[in-house]
């Protein structure tokens, strides 16, 4: 019997789905970099080993349907310049050029060991396809200034405190999408992070079509003003805060 293809693969996984995903994607591309995180899984240390039996559902699926949302949603268009932060060995910000009209897409991490990995696949191995709409970041999040429309990130700093990481690289009136699970509870300390840092949330999204793995949402945080006096503060400060919030 010949091997699945990777949109069948896909397909067997949601199938109500698929058909809409089906014609977003360059599945070629999908499939090398599925077998680019397979092979160079235990070389960058991607994933636990709980999480590398399942990276089709846990991480590219999740991923790609992130995407997709943020795509037709309207928040991700060619024209887009997009940041991942955080990103290892490119998630869920690489999938974003595997769109069939893909944004220039920049992923950012300061740890070299995985996203050097795809680095290197993307300059010469089987994702070169893409090289000239990727391109590699390898800093710390809040030692960069920039100027990007839309930032994602998915579970780098905790959320709020992602907002305070990251105002630098967005744009004014440019947008923040961190890609989270559950619910964040503590609306107070949520609306003063994120103020103090010149964002506003503008929605929340919910992922549906993720309830197979867990609840998912994407929030829409659009930056409308400078951050206020002070912010965003030192990295071992808000680190200091993150600690004491989580216990």
């Amino acid at each position: 019997m010949s091997e699945k293809t990777i949109q069948e693969e896909i397909q067997s996984i949601i199938p109500d789905l698929f058909p809409v995903l089906e014609p977003e994607f360059d599945w070629e591309l999908v499939k090398h970099f599925y077998e680019f995180l397979k092979r160079d899984n235990e070389k960058g240390g991607f994933f636990s080993k709980n999480d590398s039996e399942k990276i089709l559902e846990r991480h590219i699926l999740e991923s790609l349907i992130f995407v997709w949302k943020m795509k037709t949603t309207g928040y991700v268009s060619r024209e887009t310049n997009i940041a991942d932060v955080g990103t290892g060995p490119g998630l869920p910000g690489f999938l974003f050029a595997v769109l069939k009209k893909a944004p220039h897409v920049f992923l950012v991490d300061s740890q070299k060991r995985k996203l050097a990995l795809l680095e290197t696949e993307v300059t010469s191995g089987s994702l070169t396809k893409v090289s000239k709409r990727v391109e590699f970041i390898f800093a710390r999040t809040e030692e960069i200034n920039s100027n990007f429309d839309v930032v994602t990130s998915r579970a780098m700093v905790p959320y709020p405190y992602i907002a305070e990481v990251t105002t630098r690289m967005v744009k004014q009136k440019g947008i923040l999408c961190p890609f989270l699970a559950q619910p964040y509870q503590d609306l107070e300390k949520e609306t003063e992070v994120l103020s103090n840092n010149g964002f506003i949330m503008k929605k929340e999204i919910p992922i549906p079509e993720l309830e197979f793995v867990g609840k998912r949402h994407i929030k829409i945080l659009q930056k409308n003003s400078l951050p206020k006096k002070g912010y965003p503060r030192e990295w071992k400060e808000i680190v200091k805060e993150t600690k004491s919030k989580n216990g």
